[in-house]
């Protein structure tokens, strides 16, 4: 490709040129660590590091061309307004346009983003459709899988496995898009067939700084529609949607009698969700493995996403019930029960993710529950009290400890959590988070619940840039399971 065929699309962005324009490239990135000869270099400024200021040793590795701010000595260079919007437009043309031969899936939201994209990937491969998600939880790009730490990959990302989703044969790209993303241009050029949103509830304001802001980031993702393209919206925030966008096709889920696909009657038991669900294709039953109440609205917003796309309803709602879940989301250990109680393992880190977990447990729980929680060091410092006062108002015992600190101190962290503790509670602070699940398990009496929340998936402990360490919580529980059971601790007949 060559630079005078990604001026005419950057155009107003455009405030220098300083290359020949017939200047050719094979290779386009905004990552040092992933540089080819002849690469188209995207410049950008962080919040921790500026590839403007290492454009030296970025022409040693082979680019031959930068896309930057500002201005810099000795070497081609186009300066834009804003790079990020420029990567965005250059990743789509580089990689001509993929998603507009995909069918696009981009679902938003506070909580349910990963179960949603997942339970897609799962019916379309049920449905014998090959394709793609990216996601929190693992990457799947036809089949090569693999973890990637921004819930949102960059946009050459994005589109470089959309590409490679089409070059293999795929039909659909499912994805989760987090608000960072939409704040930061991430997937600006590409064009959805459907839109999803869960819910918005409060989190990230350390980047968003108001609710507001938060809100408008997410609702961003209605502007990225194809001009045939479908939303499906909680109907909790269909009326400001509605306010918001006039002109695209709207479809509402919930359980308001006034959603297109309205539910009712859920049941939870250990075994599953289960529940009604009205239809523009009449009344049908739902029966799905995934645990808790909130469970029935993710699993109704992708029914409804494949069915006003054409899709059967009655086959969706049959792949729905073979769905096993996510790692990390609400996962049940099985060996727990030899010790006669029940552990949890949930990626809830926000106040209603954890109201939402807790009280779903609170209907299968015989004893007492137990919840190991802590919050993350370097995001919204506001949210943490009253993740305390959420998990202490509904649990029986409390245990705040360390989730990732992230270059804070864990006991400040600690200290910001325990100031929303509900007076009167029962609750404990311990600082190593093993010793944290250690503790629940050897205070669980037979027909106790732990829950161990936060960290779902995750595989390491991330205490700082340069210090994490290997720690998953469900591994870290079946350890210390079989280390009691070992030494003849809570055995019970």
């Amino acid at each position: 490709m060559k630079i005078k065929d990604i001026l005419r699309e950057l155009n107003s962005l455009i405030l220098k040129v300083n290359c020949d324009e017939e200047l050719e490239f094979n290779y386009i990135s905004s990552n040092s660590k992933d540089i080819q000869e002849n690469t188209l270099f995207i410049c950008r400024k962080g919040t921790s590091f500026d590839s403007h200021n290492i454009v030296d040793d970025l022409y040693k590795e082979g680019a031959n061309v930068f896309v930057v701010e500002r201005e810099i000595r000795k070497y081609p260079y186009i300066q834009v307004v804003d790079s990020r919007i420029a990567e965005s437009i250059i990743a789509s043309m580089f990689y001509s346009k993929p998603y507009e031969k995909l069918i696009t899936f981009g679902v938003t939201g506070t909580n349910g983003k990963t179960t949603s994209v997942h339970l897609f990937h799962h019916i379309m491969h049920n449905f014998g459709i090959k394709g793609s998600i990216s996601g929190t939880v693992v990457n799947d790009i036809m089949g090569d899988k693999f973890y990637h730490p921004n819930t949102t990959p960059s946009a050459i990302e994005i589109m470089r496995n959309m590409h490679k989703t089409l070059e293999n044969g795929g039909k659909y790209y499912g994805m989760e898009v987090s608000s960072h993303a939409l704040s930061q241009y991430r997937v600006e050029s590409i064009r959805y067939d459907i839109v999803g949103i869960t819910n918005i509830t409060r989190d990230h304001l350390d980047f968003h700084e108001t609710f507001e802001n938060y809100k408008k980031a997410k609702f961003h993702i209605l502007n990225l529609l194809k001009p045939n393209g479908i939303a499906v919206v909680n109907h909790e925030l269909l009326q400001e949607v509605k306010n918001k966008n006039k002109n695209i096709k709207l479809v509402s889920f919930g359980v308001d009698s006034s959603s297109d696909y309205v539910i009712h009657e859920i049941t939870t038991n250990w075994s599953g969700t289960f529940f009604k669900l009205d239809t523009p294709y009449g009344e049908k039953k739902v029966a799905s493995q995934l645990i808790g109440e909130y469970n029935a609205f993710n699993i109704t917003l992708v029914v409804a996403a494949l069915a006003e796309i054409g899709y059967d309803i009655d086959e969706v709602i049959a792949s729905v019930a073979t769905f096993r879940g996510v790692d990390g989301r609400f996962e049940i250990i099985p060996e727990a029960k030899k010790l006669g109680i029940e552990i949890v393992v949930d990626f809830a880190h926000t106040p209603d993710a954890l109201e939402k977990v807790i009280l779903s447990l609170r209907k299968l729980t015989k004893g007492r529950l137990i919840t190991v929680f802590g919050a993350g060091g370097q995001s919204d410092i506001g949210k943490r009290p009253m993740m305390g006062e959420v998990v202490s108002k509904y649990s029986d015992i409390s245990i705040i400890t360390t989730d990732d600190p992230r270059g804070e101190d864990p006991l400040k962290i600690i200290k910001d959590v325990e100031a929303g503790l509900v007076p009167g509670s029962l609750s404990l602070s311990i600082e190593d988070r093993k010793e944290a699940i250690d503790t629940a398990i050897t205070l669980a009496n037979r027909g106790d619940v732990i829950l161990i929340a936060g960290r779902g998936h995750e595989p390491y402990q991330v205490f700082d840039e340069n210090h994490k360490v290997p720690f998953k919580d469900r591994d870290v529980a079946i350890d210390i399971i079989f280390q009691k059971i070992n030494k003849g601790e809570k055995t019970f007949k």
